[in-house]
C-alpha cells in the first residue's frame, strides 16, 4: 500500500513553470468561485465509493475507549501532525465497521498549535485527485483563509502553495492545512507565508483503540496496541478482532 510523504520548501521558485499563473497568486475570481462553491464541496467529499472495509471486534474487557484508524508517514516533517482520521465508539463485546475510498481531499483550519488533543475543525474541504486537481493556493483574505479553484500540477503529488497573505506559524491568525481521504482529515501541517507543500499520497493504515476522537491531533504513544492493516494485492477487507493483548486479522 502507500505512504503521505510529506516535503514543505520556501519560496515561489519551488513552484516551477509547469504549475503556471494558475497556483502563482490567487486571482480574486478564483477566491470568490472557490467560496461560492465551499457549500458544494463540502456535501462532494461524502464517500461516494468503496474500496476498503474494516470491521474492528472488540473481544475484551476494554470499555471507554474509541476504535481508530489513521494513517502514518515515517518521513513526516517535524511540524506535520497525524490526525484520527475516523473513529467510533467500540464497547466490549461489540463490533464496529469503517469504510472507505480512495478519495483524496484538500483540507484546511484554523486550529494553529496542533498539539496532541487538539480537535482540527475543517473550515473547507475540497476534492482532489493525483492527475487533473492536485493543485491548490491558500489563501488568506479579509480576515479569513480560502482555497482557490484546484488546478493540475506537475507529478501525482498533491501540492498546496501557500501564498504571502497567509500568517506564518505561530502569529494570532496562524492556522493549518493538510490532505485528508473520504472527507476527514489524514494529516495537517501549521500554516507559512509564502510555502509549498507536497504530499504524496500512498496510504498506510493503522488501527489502535484510544481515548482520541475524529480529527483530533494523536499521540501515538498514548495508544493502545496499535497494529498495522495490510491490504496485498486483491484483498479490500479485513476483520480485526481484540482480545485485551493482542490483534488476530484476517483479510477478503
Amino acid at each position: 500500500m502507500e505512504e503521505f510523504r510529506i516535503s514543505r520548501r520556501q519560496g515561489l521558485v519551488a513552484l516551477g513553470a509547469t504549475l503556471g499563473s494558475a497556483l502563482l497568486g490567487t486571482s480574486l475570481a478564483n477566491v470568490a468561485n472557490a467560496a461560492t462553491g465551499t457549500r458544494q464541496n463540502m456535501a462532494a467529499v461524502q464517500p461516494n465509493k468503496v474500496d476498503y472495509s474494516v470491521k474492528i471486534f472488540n473481544d475484551s474487557l476494554l470499555e471507554g475507549y474509541q476504535a481508530i484508524i489513521f494513517q502514518e508517514d515515517p518521513t513526516l516533517g517535524d511540524d506535520a501532525v497525524t490526525l484520527a482520521w475516523m473513529t467510533k465508539t467500540c464497547h466490549a463485546g461489540t463490533s464496529v465497521t469503517f469504510l472507505w475510498g480512495l478519495d483524496y481531499n484538500f483540507i484546511w483550519g484554523q486550529q494553529g498549535t496542533l498539539a496532541p488533543g487538539t480537535k482540527f475543525s475543517a473550515g473547507q474541504i475540497i476534492p482532489a485527485d493525483l492527475t487533473q486537481n492536485n493543485g491548490v493556493t491558500l489563501s488568506y483574505v479579509d480576515d479569513g483563509y480560502v482555497f482557490s479553484k484546484t488546478t493540475p500540477y506537475k507529478g501525482s503529488s498533491l501540492h498546496v502553495f501557500e501564498d504571502q497573505t497567509v500568517p506564518k506559524a505561530g502569529t494570532p491568525n496562524s492556522g493549518s492545512v493538510g490532505v485528508g481521504m473520504s472527507g476527514f482529515g489524514t494529516f495537517v501541517v501549521p500554516t507559512g507565508s509564502n510555502m509549498n507543500v507536497d504530499f504524496s499520497p500512498s496510504p498506510l493504515y493503522w488501527i489502535a483503540f484510544g481515548k482520541y476522537t475524529t480529527s483530533t491531533v494523536m499521540n501515538i504513544a498514548q495508544l493502545t496496541v496499535p497494529v498495522r492493516i495490510q491490504f496485498k494485492d486483491g484483498e479490500t477487507a479485513a476483520l480485526a478482532i481484540y482480545d485485551g493483548r493482542n490483534w488476530d486479522i484476517t483479510y477478503s
